[in-house]
């Protein structure tokens, strides 16, 4: 068995995500009527949030994975615990933050979409915070992932300072470009900070041209590798895949081509196979055809996260790579291929324990509300009804 207890942790945007589905991606001053799902429901709340989709697709691949930073106790947040345990995603959290995350999703019939989040917790950490209560649970894993999409500057900073002294890879998505980052989460010298810190750099296409000026993808991740220190910088692409500069290999890599319901997610979802094929040694070339795997599987689904039924045999039967054979044996033996699948009923085997806690707390805070005296008049009514032969109904 590996020493290290996790082999990935991140922290970052973990959101409740409500997809409607729409005719088109409006501008302004429009207005349109959305469509309905196959079931009826105008609706879907899932699971998301770039750091926690690509840990759950991470974890479909085999890697023992968890999340860490600041949620709200709340029914959001409620929520999103119950998909991490679904997951198999570790938790180390604390429920200070003023409310949970979530995002409103609008996407269209070719699977564009448009995209509004409320970051809340997540936009309250700060790096005192993650030093002071996460300091361990980073150095307790063998790679570290992090983002600049909602997470502050100061926070991403902290977490990979810590993961660097303690010897642990660092991943950073780069999921907003420049601008927007220093108009929201901090300042240019600290979004510069955090790029120099990151062994391997992830930008979006929009994020990359805006830091290079370059819009070639290949040529602007040549470009960002002069620039900064990591070991590796990859570059996606949307439906022309990704383009990586490394030592081993610089080159365009094709996307897998599939019919795509909904692309929300497909970067995170090629995050997360990326970092299982560096987690499983694979060459880069295997790595990524591992990736655009996963990136393609989920344009094939509602939202950003895996189906636990099926996804693993989708993307394993997408993946183009050399045979996942013991040469890709993750650090206790085991191999992607051989892992126990998920299964239909693995989003319930916590249902119970959930329920009764959940029970039980909403039932401490009602008790609180409504205070001794208020049951102790409700109680004298009820038998005062009884004794005039009157019927309650309750």
């Amino acid at each position: 068995m590996s020493e290290k207890e996790r082999d990935l942790v991140g922290i970052g945007s973990m959101v409740v995500d409500l997809i409607y589905r729409t005719p088109r991606v409006l501008g302004p001053e429009e207005k349109i009527i959305l469509d309905k799902y196959p079931g009826g429901e105008s609706v879907r709340k899932l699971v998301g949030g770039v750091t926690l989709n690509h840990l759950a697709w991470a974890s479909l691949l085999g890697l023992r994975v968890g999340i860490f930073g600041k949620q709200g106790d709340d029914e959001n947040g409620r929520f999103l615990r119950a998909g991490m345990d679904r997951y198999r995603i570790d938790k180390h959290l604390t429920l200070d933050g003023s409310a949970s995350s979530f995002a409103l999703l609008f996407v269209d019939s070719n699977g564009a979409r448009a995209i509004y989040m409320s970051p809340a917790a997540t936009s309250e950490t700060t790096g005192d915070y993650v030093r002071a209560e996460h300091t361990a649970y980073i150095s307790g894993a063998a790679m570290l992932s992090t983002e600049i999409s909602q997470l502050p500057l100061d926070a991403v900073i902290a977490a990979l300072g810590i993961a660097r002294a303690a010897g642990v890879t660092t991943v950073l998505d780069v999921d907003v470009p420049r601008s927007d980052a220093i108009r929201s989460l901090g300042t240019a010298e600290q979004f510069e900070a955090a790029l120099h810190l990151a062994d391997y750099l992830k930008p979006s296409k929009a994020a990359a041209i805006e830091i290079t000026g370059l819009t070639e993808a290949l040529e602007a991740a040549e470009a960002l590798r002069r620039r900064y220190p990591a070991r590796a910088v990859v570059i996606t692409d949307g439906e022309s895949g990704c383009a990586i500069s490394s030592d081993e290999l610089t080159e365009r890599i094709p996307a897998r081509r599939v019919k795509a319901f909904d692309s929300t997610g497909a970067g995170d979802a090629f995050l997360g196979g990326m970092i299982a094929g560096l987690h499983h040694r694979l060459s880069w070339r295997d790595t990524l055809s591992l990736a655009n795997a996963c990136g393609a599987a989920c344009c094939e689904l509602s939202g950003a996260t895996p189906d636990l039924a099926t996804s693993r045999a989708r993307v394993l039967d997408l993946y183009e790579g050399a045979k996942l054979d013991s040469s890709s044996a993750v650090s206790d033996g085991r191999r992607i291929d051989s892992m126990p699948r998920a299964t239909a009923s693995d989003p319930y085997q916590n249902a119970v324990p959930d329920f009764l806690d959940i029970a039980v707390a909403e039932l401490a805070r009602l008790r609180t509300r409504i205070g001794g005296e208020y049951l102790k008049r409700v109680a004298d009514l009820l038998i005062e009804v009884e004794a005039r032969g009157g019927r309650l109904h309750f």
